[in-house]
């Protein structure tokens, strides 16, 4: 049994499809596979870290993630974390990423042969036409996030943000609220049940 295997049970009860771990795990194996040459995520990770670190970390919040979205967009996709993923869980979704490195747009493109609802893309476009949803994990501060998006924002966009301490997320909100007075903030803590770390989400959308 290897180390997915092992951690199933786990990734289930945080709110995966059972019917799509075939493909959680084929494309886990893709970018383990292809992290060697192209440095998607730190070339010295383990396999075991790779689950608990990235894959587990973006489940975290799948549980709070919105009903009834048709659009959403990744900022800053990089090896499709958590993009890929949750597209997977999501197939009925159409899913841009938006990524400026060509190769892992690249690698990103190699992934629609397991999640065909995504679309790659490398520029940000300002009003995101279409789209419900942003999410990011790890990408900008908030108000950058904001910034770039700010057609999307104005029109009330939602946002859906994956980021680790408080004491950061309050200073990249103290910024944000400035150049966005109507923005309206939501954060929660997420608990990972494989590491000691600090975990919340961001909701964001325009009052």
């Amino acid at each position: 049994m290897n180390y997915f295997e092992k951690q199933t049970s786990l990734i289930l009860e945080l709110g995966f499809r059972q019917a799509a771990l075939p493909k959680l795990k084929a494309y886990i194996d893709l970018l383990w596979a292809a992290n060697e040459e192209l440095n998607l995520v730190s070339r010295k990770m383990t396999f075991e870290e790779l689950i608990d670190n990235h894959v587990i970390d973006c489940l975290l919040p799948l549980k709070q993630f919105p009903q009834g979205i048709k659009e959403a967009a990744d900022f800053g996709a990089g090896g499709g974390l958590p993009g890929v993923i949750y597209a997977i869980q999501f197939p009925e979704m159409v899913y841009h990423l938006y990524e400026k490195s060509p190769k892992k747009q690249e690698f990103l493109e190699r992934c629609k042969v397991i999640a065909p609802n995504l679309q790659i893309h490398g520029e940000i476009p300002t009003d995101l036409p279409g789209v419900n949803l942003v999410t990011a994990r790890g990408f900008k501060p908030v108000d950058v996030i904001l910034d770039v998006s700010r057609g999307y924002y104005v029109k009330k966009g939602k946002y859906f943000l994956l980021k680790a301490r408080q004491e950061k997320i309050d200073e990249e909100l103290v910024l944000a609220r400035k150049k966005f007075k109507d923005v309206q903030v939501s954060v929660l803590p997420l608990k990972s049940p494989v590491l000691d770390v600090e975990r919340h989400l961001v909701l964001l959308s325009k009052n």
